[in-house]
């Protein structure tokens, strides 16, 4: 396959396919939100996400950069052993490799100023 004669979509969903595929031959790991468990007042106060990273749109400075499935805020989520998550608790956004040892911080950023944490995590996919 000559990866220059694709088109940046068609690259994209390449990628997309081969982190599902490792998903599905890698160990499962528990992952929880930083503020899981957290009042229904902070919760409802304060904007929360969190997003499965498969990949990384650096074109982008804002949540959409983050290519990936959303996962609960509230609850436990089972996730491929070495993923990137990356969570958002009201302005700050942090990212976290999560393996079976818990939660690896990568770094984090305000969600008004992430490209510096956007380009950091795109070298590391």
């Amino acid at each position: 396959m000559d990866l220059k004669s694709l088109s940046i979509e068609e690259l994209r969903d390449l990628i997309s396919q081969a982190h599902t595929e490792l998903a599905s031959r890698s160990e499962l790991v528990v992952y929880t939100h930083d503020c899981s468990g957290s009042a229904r007042y902070h919760l409802g106060k304060y904007k929360h996400w969190a997003k499965l990273v498969k990949s990384v749109d650096e074109s982008k400075t804002n949540g959409y950069a983050w290519i990936g499935d959303f996962l609960s805020v509230e609850r436990e989520n089972k996730i491929p052993s070495g993923s990137l998550v990356a969570e958002v608790c009201g302005s700050a956004i942090t990212v976290y490799r999560v393996t079976s040892e818990g939660k690896e911080k990568i770094g984090s950023a305000s969600t008004s100023a992430p490209s510096s944490l956007i380009e950091k995590v795109a070298s590391l996919i």
